[in-house]
């Protein structure tokens, strides 16, 4: 079963969305039955964008940015029935382990200066409940995420002495929601998945920037085939625009410092995905799954690159 995973720290006012691309590919329609299931993730994504705003500072620089997080996942599906499907609940709390933010100064007084800013720690928690629901090889949910501002948050400060930016938050200082629908056609006989989800990501004014990221809408879809041994080999993808633009005073300052018309974003995402469904870990069986994305077309956010290991045990 996939759930909302959060972005550790980057809002599209920094680069990224508060969703993490890639999170629903196969089973994405999928709430199995009663019973606890526990994931753990570990990502690394590695991207680069050439002007933005992070920390309330315009950053008008080519910019690289390093990230590593480990992410603990909890759902728990209840032995009930809601609207005729299944309800479920799930919590991800993401743990930041190195994130690194570089470039070269071309704006006073950092100007041919090179920067680090690095962070580490407790990044927004997610929350999600969903239903869902089982109509022959079909099945489909309905969710709806709460991405909670409990990640350290700071405003940019730049210590010109030292040439130092302070400006990588492992939190994004805003509440973020998700509605979203997920479906799986899945034929047990030849083994052939199709999975896809469609959701439209909300989030509320920073109000340390006044900074109004525009609606998002996000859209996944997998294509993969599974074999009687348990190995699955897929091909995921996404698709991520902002409907409108960016709006405040954060983002107008933002405007005029990068000579930018508009600040709507939008990235794309393709990658394949390996995973084994016939492990055991503790008793308990347990699916390893390996997925990597690369992202391109990217306008006003980080295109970047991203692999990510996913360890589901079921309880």
């Amino acid at each position: 079963m996939t759930c909302a995973i959060g972005s550790p720290a980057f809002a599209v006012e920094g680069g990224a969305g508060a969703y993490l691309l890639g999170s629903r590919e196969g089973f994405a329609g999928v709430v199995p039955s009663a019973g606890t299931y526990v994931g753990i993730d570990l990502v690394h994504t590695e991207g680069e964008i050439h002007g933005l705003s992070m920390g309330g500072l315009p950053i008008k620089a080519a910019t690289d940015l390093k990230v590593t997080f480990a992410k603990l996942s909890v759902t728990q599906v209840l032995q009930t029935e809601l609207w005729g499907g299944t309800p479920a609940l799930n919590i991800n709390v993401p743990f930041v382990l190195d994130a690194s933010l570089s470039f070269i100064g071309e704006t006073p007084p950092i100007v041919g200066v090179p920067i680090k800013d690095t962070a580490s720690g407790i990044g927004d928690t997610t929350l999600t409940g969903l239903v869902g629901w089982h109509q022959g090889n079909l099945h489909y949910s309905a969710a709806f995420s709460v991405f909670a501002p409990t990640g350290a948050y700071s405003t940019a400060s730049i210590d010109v002495p030292n040439r130092r930016v302070n400006a990588l938050n492992t939190g994004k200082n805003i509440w973020s929601f998700q509605p979203v629908f997920a479906a799986t056609y899945f034929d047990p006989t030849r083994g052939l998945e199709f999975s896809g989800a469609a959701s439209l990501l909300f989030s509320t004014r920073n109000k340390a920037t006044d900074y109004q990221n525009a609606p998002a809408l996000n859209l996944e879809a997998a294509v993969t085939q599974h074999t009687k041994s348990g190995w699955a080999f897929g091909l995921a993808g996404y698709a991520y625009t902002q409907i409108g633009d960016d709006s405040g005073s954060g983002a107008d300052a933002t405007r005029f410092f990068l000579g930018a018309d508009s600040l709507r974003a939008e990235v794309f995402g393709v990658g394949p995905v390996v995973s084994y469904s016939g492990a055991s870990l503790f008793g308990k069986d347990t699916t390893f799954k390996l997925k990597y994305f690369t992202e391109f077309g990217a306008k006003n956010r980080f295109e970047s690159d991203t692999l990510w290991l996913n360890l589901a045990i079921s309880f």
